[in-house]
């Protein structure tokens, strides 16, 4: 800041005179060149200062998967016995060249201590490995100081690497506030239409013309930010549409959707339009039965009976016996399942006080309660040898293993009616009918099929449970559900094998970015970034469809072989009542075996029908992670993640909306119950609320029946519905996110970038690195096979790149420093903290992307880059301005203070002129008193009238000359 005007300067120069005459032998030689012009903080130590600069050919002491893992280095310097003090650099990874640039004091040295430097490498959950020791003997620096490389020792391999250090004395301390000003001094203004002018007269004067980027600090870093996000994520996004598309493509080929769908339609139509006639008391036909109109146990039985059976089995043709819509092929028989509750006595208020005991029923079922009992109904069989009906037995009397006990299969009561015989299932379900089969203790009654198409490749499981509702109602649900069977085409292996693989590839790079985390706590390197955790979750669900596509080969390959066991046992007709006993058992033996197996066919399909709902649903939260990994990619294009960083900023104020309409579409849903629940069907539960509720927000709900209930109640809710979750709600969810994202385009710097731009930039990109990997793929050869020299052009040689740009270490030390790192500091300024201390409206000066880790080569394209993006952008220079203005106020202040002192010192020279004039006066009135004294003596007036008469000119009259010297010898008033 010195530096800025000449007068500053002037008055610079005379405090180095002043200082130079109070301390003559005091010799400071400021080298460093970005801090001239500030001598009023510096201070002498008589500690070295010991700056750890850098090392080269390091030792790569570390191994990963990919083979691109170096070593961490980070160096340590220390005093032989003295163990209180040492000097560490930071860790710098995947460097064998590491620049670390770290300045610090050796506050316990002492004349004739040697220094010992130390390289490490940082490693996890093991000590760090040595790749190299140096020792500088005190009389190697303790004079002339030292600065040069030293070649390290202890390496473990034939290996020549070299630490680069400096040592010195009496080097000045500055404190941050000294490095702003001087680096403020040095630095120059950005290009704009309001100080370029200016700009370029103050370069002049200072000799900086070189310095200027063309973009400040701030707009670098702005730039660099960008950079980074684009190589951390954009990077992602050619694996995640890779995996997107072999994801895509094995879902459609093993789901084979379209296929499916109109099987499944086609069979759940024929059902729901089973028609069974029905006659009323007079003999007239009355409105035809549907699965839709059962209410009551007899027309369940009549539905199944004279509807569901035939509907089956009956055909004109008997060869297309058990064929529904063309190619689905019944197999075996029609089961009847039941679930049993068991009976208790009733327990309700009036019951329990006796009020009402006589009008209640000694029996109530429990429900979800089983029963326990082994068997009911009547006994059936020959005389002598009178069993229960299997029907009416738990298990179904069926040969249960164990291996069919994994299924359940005793925990039901088990009924089969036969479809390719017709006549012989109807008879069967009127004799149950007739039986009680279903009873006071029936929770509900399953109706299941299962049927195979050839064509479709695909197994349907039909379910019809009625189910007995408390209160005397009867449900009915339909369930219809295929199960396609893959086909493993050569094209289906190597799609699996290709996505298996990426799933591989991907637990293989999250594991790498967990080790190249290194000195961080666990949970910090496996779960700190959120993007971490989403792969980790990605690799779990990926493990899980693997395993649940495993686990539903396995229930199939369970099914196949009881299919071909059902084929052989070919339905008969049972003998009659008076044939012989073993007859009737070997039938019976070989009907429980049929029916074992169809029982295990039948659990076997609904178990991998849930499996198969539980896999698709993974696989559903499968495409949730590639959605969230393609917006991890997005964040590395501007214009996107501005779209992204909206909704991760205004989530928190999402999620406390989202609970306010939540509590309100509650409370709504609440009313709605209460008002409208034991008259309308649609609002008589909990569960049939809510699906009222959300067809009412999206506009699909049935507002008729809410009116001819309650009218008036009926429209002041929907008004109020409609006005709080729709109108309130959806411009309050518009307004926040606009808000934010408002905010968010306002601190985006680099929002104008578009996709095709960072394109044409990445392409670049890969041109500038493959013309440099090429210029060194020629001189190779040109080295190593002379007759080509010829034939290839000729280059230039060109120093080493480095393969990773420190984007990381470029934002920590183009951040402003902290107050709190200002107050940590203590007057000592470190290297990165220097750095820091230039404010952001300065250019971007190279030396800092040299100083820390970049080469000449890649400084350069990253000052062009900045430039080239910024080259559109103009910014109203505030802060420049501002800075000039503090700069003009800073020099009028050292003005008024130079005139402050000048005023001071020509003051005190008056005061001591002042101080000399008191005597002065004091003499001279004493002599004006004398000389008056003198002249009014007789003696001398009369001395003075002879000499006046000898003097007067002849014929002047003696009167006036007596009354002459009394007129004219009057004393003067001093």
């Amino acid at each position: 800041a010195a530096l800025r005007e000449p007068q500053r300067g002037l008055a610079v120069d005379r405090c180095r005179e002043a200082r130079s005459r109070a301390m003559p032998k005091l010799d400071m030689q400021i080298t460093t060149s970005n801090l001239s012009g500030a001598d009023d903080d510096v201070r002498v130590m008589d500690r070295p200062t010991i700056v750890i600069i850098g090392a080269r050919g390091l030792v790569n002491a570390d191994w990963s998967l990919s083979g691109n893992d170096k070593s961490d280095p980070y160096a340590i310097c220390t005093i032989p016995g003295k163990h209180d003090f040492q000097i560490r650099t930071r860790t710098i990874d995947n460097a064998l060249d590491p620049v670390w640039n770290h300045e610090a004091v050796m506050e316990n040295w002492e004349p004739g201590d040697p220094l010992v430097f130390t390289v490490y490498d940082k490693d996890f959950g093991k000590r760090d490995d040595v790749l190299g020791t140096a020792t500088l003997l005190s009389s190697e620096f303790d004079r002339d100081g030292y600065d040069g490389e030293v070649r390290l020792r202890e390496t473990g391999e034939a290996a020549r690497s070299f630490l680069k250090v400096r040592i010195c004395f009496g080097k000045p301390v500055w404190s941050i506030e000294t490095t702003q000003h001087a680096a403020m001094a040095n630095a120059t203004f950005t290009k704009t239409a309001v100080t370029s002018v200016r700009a370029r007269i103050r370069n002049k004067r200072l000799g900086v013309d070189n310095t200027d980027a063309g973009v400040t600090r701030k707009q670098f870093r702005e730039f660099i930010h960008s950079e980074r996000d684009r190589n951390h994520y954009c990077a992602t996004l050619p694996f995640t549409i890779f995996l997107w598309i072999v994801f895509s493509a094995l879902a459609w080929g093993q789901g084979n959707v379209d296929s499916v769908h109109r099987l499944r339609s086609g069979i759940q139509s024929t059902i729901e339009e089973i028609r069974v006639p029905q006659y009323l008391p007079d003999g007239t036909l009355g409105h035809a039965l549907m699965l839709r109109n059962v209410s009551s146990q007899d027309e369940m039985w009549a539905w199944i009976g004279s509807g569901f059976l035939p509907k089956l089995g009956a055909h004109a043709n008997t060869s297309r016996a058990g064929f529904v819509n063309g190619f689905n092929k019944l197999i075996g028989q029609v089961q009847l399942r039941q679930r049993r509750a068991s009976l208790d006595l009733c327990h309700g208020p009036e019951v329990a006080t006796n009020t009402l005991a006589g009008f209640a029923r000694l029996g109530c079922r429990s429900l979800g309660v089983a029963s326990t009992m082994s068997s009911y109904g009547p006994a059936v069989g020959l005389a002598g040898n009178a069993t229960a009906d299997p029907s009416f037995v738990r298990g179904g009397a069926l040969p249960i293993g164990l291996a069919e006990r994994t299924f359940g299969l005793d925990d039901y009561y088990y009924a089969f009616l036969d479809v390719m015989l017709p006549s012989i299932g109807m008879q069967r379900a009127q004799y149950l009918h007739t039986s009680s089969w279903c009873d006071d203790a029936t929770e509900w009654v399953e109706a299941t099929a299962a049927f195979f198409n050839g064509e479709v490749s695909a197994y349907t499981h039909v379910a019809v449970r009625f189910s007995f509702q408390t209160g005397g109602t009867l449900e009915v649900t339909l369930d219809v559900r295929p199960l396609h069977t893959p086909v493993w085409s050569n094209s289906m292996i190597a799609l699996c094998c290709i996505w298996g693989l990426l799933v591989v590839v991907l637990l293989l790079v999250t594991i790498q970015e967990v080790v190249d985390r290194k000195g961080k706590g666990v949970c910090v390197r496996f779960c700190g970034d959120p993007w971490m955790q989403l792969d980790w979750l990605g690799i779990i669900v990926g493990i899980l469809l693997v395993a649940g596509f495993v686990l539903l080969l396995q229930a199939m390959d369970l099914i196949t072989p009881r299919i071909q066991e059902l084929q052989e046992l070919v339905a008969e007709e049972p003998p009659a009542a008076d044939a012989p006993f073993p007859v009737q058992e070997a039938y019976r033996i070989k009907a429980r075996a049929s029916e074992l197996a169809l029982s295990v066919v039948m659990e076997g399909l609904r178990m991998s029908v849930e499996y198969k709902a539980m896999h698709r649903i993974a696989m559903f939260a499968y495409t949730f992670f590639l959605l969230l990994r393609f917006f991890r990619g997005f964040l590395g294009q501007p214009a996107m993640a501005s779209i992204a960083r909206t909704l991760h900023s205004a989530s928190q104020d999402v999620i406390h909306f989202a609970f306010m309409l939540l509590i309100a579409f509650e409370n709504f849903t609440l009313g709605g119950l209460l008002l409208f629940g034991s008259e309308v069907q649609t609002w008589s539960s909990v569960h049939a609320a809510h699906i009222s509720s959300l067809m009412m927000l999206a506009g699909l709900g049935d507002f008729a029946p809410l009116y001819e209930v309650y009218p008036i109640s009926a429209m002041v809710w929907l008004f109020t519905f409609a006005v709080a979750l729709i109108f309130i709600g959806s411009n309050m969810l518009l307004a926040i996110l606009t808000d934010h994202f408002a905010e968010v385009r306002k601190a985006s710097g680099l929002s104008g970038l578009t996709i095709f731009d960072q394109a044409w930039a990445l392409i670049g990109d890969g041109v500038w690195t493959g013309s440099y990997h090429i210029r060194h793929l020629v001189l190779l050869l040109n080295d190593r096979v002379p007759r080509l020299r010829k034939v290839l052009p000729y280059f230039d040689e060109e120093g080493k790149r480095i393969s990773k740009i420190p984007y990381d270490e470029l934002l920590e030390v183009l951040k402003p420093p902290s107050e709190e790192e200002r107050k940590k500091a203590d007057g000592h300024v470190p290297m990165h903290l220097w750095a820091r201390g230039i404010p952001d409206w300065a250019p971007m000066q190279r030396d800092i992307l040299l100083a820390f880790g970049c080469d000449e080569s890649t400084a350069s394209r990253l000052l062009a880059k900045a430039e080239a993006q910024r080259a559109d952008s103009v910014e109203f220079p505030t802060d420049v301005l501002y800075h000039e203005f503090e700069g003009q106020m800073r020099n009028m202040y050292d003005q008024l203070n130079g005139m402050d002192e000048d005023l001071r010192t020509w003051l005190r020279n008056r005061c001591v002129d002042c101080d000399n004039m008191q005597p002065r006066q004091r003499k001279l009135e004493s002599l004006a008193v004398q000389k008056i004294q003198t002249r009014t003596s007789p003696e001398t007036m009369l001395g003075a009238v002879a000499q006046a008469q000898l003097m007067a000119p002849p014929g002047q009259p003696m009167a006036a000359l007596e009354e002459g010297p009394e007129q004219s010898e009057q004393p003067s008033p001093q």
